[in-house]
């Protein structure tokens, strides 16, 4: 007896005839309402990776990261900061004990020393001084991001090396930074005229201090949804042979689809450097006020190749 055997059928492909229409892939356009579009790549590392992801770059570069610290903090000291304490923490403390009392005074005058260690770390002391501490951020930038991508790819350098070689990008890292700039002016101006309006009591009702809160709040996501791309051209415009206009379009490709989640990552780095200044320094402004400027001015130095190390790490998962 012969078996009966199943044949087995194999279906012909599809071949699409002349003239007929083929799906389109959803196409994504700014300032648009449609439905969302997901990308095709994984999903992005959380905060917290990318947190522990910074940290082991700088554990991987401990001694580079330690030269960079002093020669870095000797040239702020002298070029921009100066020697001398630019707040005088008795004097507030003493006057907000008068005003608010000594029992109350004590998180008051913390807090307050603190808004102003971090307003002055953020002023030079005149405007050479802040020419020069722009100078020193883009030469300490240009000199990390080498030093990460270089350690990356299985080299071994020292700081001395990045602080030669990573300055070869100068002109087009500046030329991008310029870019990062004017994006960021629809937020001041929306913080301009928003702090105006409510300092001087134009807007009573709470109905037109929503309005204008929103409208503060659609200039600051307008800057924000710009930024998110271009942030990630200041380290794509340090690869060799690379212009600003093309690390500028690669950037929109990377982003693309992943705004929102690069904001939310870079708003989490920003939280992050705030708590840290804030477990560290607000201690020794109450028992050591003393030495609260010096430990908040090398927490602030510390915190440099820490953001760095965040984004580019945040930038190599985009890739």
């Amino acid at each position: 007896m012969v078996k009966n055997r199943k044949k087995l059928i194999v279906k012909d492909p599809k071949i699409s005839k002349p003239g007929s229409k083929s799906r389109q892939k959803p196409k994504y356009k700014s300032f648009r309402l449609h439905k969302r579009i997901k990308h095709p790549q994984a999903k992005l590392p959380s905060w917290w990776h990318l947190f522990q992801k910074s940290l082991e770059l700088m554990r991987a570069n401990k001694k580079a990261i330690l030269i960079f610290v002093i020669v870095y903090g000797l040239l702020n000291l002298f070029l921009v900061r100066g020697l001398t304490n630019t707040v005088d923490i008795e004097g507030i403390k003493e006057s907000l004990s008068s005003i608010v009392g000594e029992e109350s005074s004590g998180i008051a005058y913390s807090f307050t020393v603190f808004g102003l260690l971090a307003d002055a770390s953020t002023k030079g002391s005149g405007e050479v001084a802040q020419a020069y501490q722009s100078f020193l951020l883009i030469f300490a930038s240009l000199s990390l991001i080498w030093l990460y991508r270089q350690q990356q790819a299985g080299n071994k350098v020292t700081m001395k090396m990045a602080f030669y070689r990573g300055m070869y990008p100068l002109v087009p890292f500046t030329l991008v930074l310029l870019v990062v700039f004017l994006q960021m002016i629809p937020a001041l101006i929306g913080n301009f005229l928003y702090t105006t309006v409510i300092s001087n009591g134009l807007v009573v009702g709470g109905l037109e201090q929503t309005a204008w809160l929103l409208f503060f709040g659609s200039t600051l996501l307008l800057s924000l949804y710009m930024i998110s791309s271009s942030s990630m051209a200041l380290y794509i415009v340090t690869l060799p042979e690379m212009t600003p206009m093309i690390a500028l379009k690669q950037a929109r490709e990377l982003a693309r689809y992943r705004r929102f989640p690069i904001i939310i990552r870079s708003i989490a780095l920003i939280i992050i450097i705030f708590a840290l200044l804030f477990l560290i320094v607000l201690p020794i402004i109450f028992f050591a006020p003393a030495m609260a400027e010096w430990i908040f001015f090398v927490v602030t130095v510390l915190g440099i190749p820490l953001v760095h190390g965040y984004m580019f790490s945040l930038y190599r998962e985009l890739l």
